[in-house]
């Protein structure tokens, strides 16, 4: 999910709900055009502070300013850099890059409306990368390792897929007396959506399946 501390409008949004993109694609850009002139009059600045600097170390070499005024010009333009740096990352929220391949599951906004601010307005998802989540009885975690094999019945594609468990969770609930573990599906299938449920079964010493 991603979100923005940038009170700037939508430029363009290239992907919308349910279309798939690719990694490195543009999904979302916002209108920064005043954000890049904040920072081009902070790149004046820095170039001004490091002329005031070369200045007073001139003047001191010469014997007419002390070195105060050359550690105060220093602390001003460390002061330029840092703000301009900070201007150049947040900039970087102008461009919303996928940084996988994946799908768009939930979008709340359009062209030229404003982001609300640390709101997230655009979700994704991968689709090549899907994870299982599995919750099982807590006596079954000793037999249950990673690559061990499963079969899960997702209800909504009304198949069966092969799958291997990649971890098992950290705690046992409890109350329920059950572990979750999470498998990856040894074929990918575009059918298969995040969000989608189903029925998992291993096999049991002797092959019968539980």
């Amino acid at each position: 999910a991603f979100s923005s501390d940038l009170v700037t409008p939508v430029a363009a949004i290239n992907f919308r709900e349910g279309q798939r993109f690719k990694q490195g694609e543009l999904l979302v850009e916002l209108d920064c055009a005043r954000h890049r002139h904040d920072l081009a009059a902070l790149a004046s600045q820095v170039r001004e502070m490091s002329v005031a600097v070369e200045a007073n170390e001139h003047l001191v070499r010469n014997g007419a300013a002390n070195r105060n005024d050359v550690g105060t010009a220093r602390a001003r333009l460390d002061r330029a850099i840092a703000e301009q740096a900070s201007m150049e990352q947040r900039l970087r929220q102008c461009r919303i890059v996928a940084p996988f391949e994946g799908v768009v599951t939930e979008l709340t906004i359009h062209p030229h409306e404003t982001p609300a601010v640390n709101q997230p307005f655009i979700t994704i998802a991968s689709h090549t990368a899907l994870e299982i989540e599995v919750i099982v009885p807590s006596r079954m975690v000793m037999d249950l390792t990673p690559s061990s094999a499963l079969r899960f019945s997702i209800d909504e594609t009304r198949r069966v897929y092969e799958a291997r468990i990649r971890r098992t969770g950290g705690a046992v609930d409890p109350v329920s007396q059950t572990i979750k573990i999470y498998a990856a599906f040894v074929a990918g299938d575009d059918a298969v959506l995040p969000g989608m449920s189903g029925t998992a079964s291993f096999a049991a010493a002797g092959g019968t399946p539980r």
